[in-house]
């Protein structure tokens, strides 16, 4: 279960600052407590701790976490271990060194709770929220998937008083399959009536539909792109180990090529997500 604790982790980049005023305005929209972890060693005239300084004489309270463990990941999952927080924010880290996964992408496959990564500075308040779902998959964890993508996405949407868009790609006709998969036409078709079906369950009634063919890495940004996003919410399955080295996860190559901020939910936090978004 999730306490009502924001933690965001500040790295040195130029981007950190963003991404603790995006936390800053989450946690006082969600009445939580915001939590920091540094992962370099500030001095006190750090443009980020005169701002925490100016916060707590407003009489916001902020605790303050160091590095400590031997990397960020671990420091990230031993501070979960003791507060269980709801959410992790960071900002983006589009530079991959060596052939082992990204620290971002680290932090999508084992952080058991949503994590927040910020790109640019762009207000959510009136702005798109698009959210990534894949409707025609039959698998259960896809469904909860789905769901917690949804109602996360149509919270935020409402709360920040945006517009809620669904996003749904779908594969190309493959050839020798049977004639319902041999159309583009009929794939549109059985993709749209999937997302419909999905939302009416829900009572969620988004601006717009995107429905397209293609590779998910390729469609949503290009879509998210168009329609000027503000956030995208997307799920992951959190592939790791040997799996995660040979097929990876849609989230992370899609992750690199979205210029907007990206929320991601892991498969199977559904219940203790439902319950957080209860308490909104």
């Amino acid at each position: 279960m999730f306490t009502k604790t924001v933690l965001i982790a500040l790295d040195a980049s130029a981007a950190a600052e963003i991404a603790f005023k995006r936390g800053v305005l989450i946690a006082d929209r969600m009445g939580s407590k915001l939590e920091v972890l540094w992962l370099f060693s500030p001095l006190p005239d750090h443009p980020l701790m005169r701002l925490i300084a100016a916060l707590s004489v407003d009489g916001m309270q902020i605790k303050q976490h160091y590095h400590e463990e031997k990397n960020f990941l671990q420091d990230v999952l031993a501070r979960w271990q003791k507060d269980h927080f709801a959410l992790l924010i960071k900002s983006c880290d589009t530079t991959h060194k060596g052939i082992l996964a990204p620290l971002d992408w680290q932090l999508l496959r084992q952080t058991p709770c949503p994590v927040l990564l910020v790109k640019r500075d762009s207000l959510w308040e009136g702005g798109q929220i698009m959210a990534a779902v894949d409707p025609l998959s039959r698998k259960k964890s896809c469904l909860q998937l789905n769901l917690s993508v949804l109602m996360m996405a149509a919270v935020i949407s409402q709360e920040a008083k945006a517009t809620l868009d669904v996003i749904v790609s779908y594969s190309p006709p493959m050839l020798g399959a049977e004639p319902e998969n041999q159309s583009s036409s009929l794939s549109a078709d059985k993709a749209s009536t999937a997302a419909h079906a999905l939302l009416k369950g829900m009572q969620i009634e988004p601006a717009t539909y995107h429905i397209g063919e293609g590779p998910p890495e390729y469609w949503i940004p290009k879509v998210a792109e168009e329609q000027h996003a503000a956030l995208m919410v997307i799920g992951t399955h959190g592939r790791d180990g040997i799996k995660g080295a040979l097929l990876g996860n849609t989230a992370e190559r899609i992750l690199d090529r979205l210029s907007c901020d990206v929320l991601v939910l892991r498969a199977g936090l559904s219940a203790n997500i439902d319950a957080l978004l209860q308490d909104i």
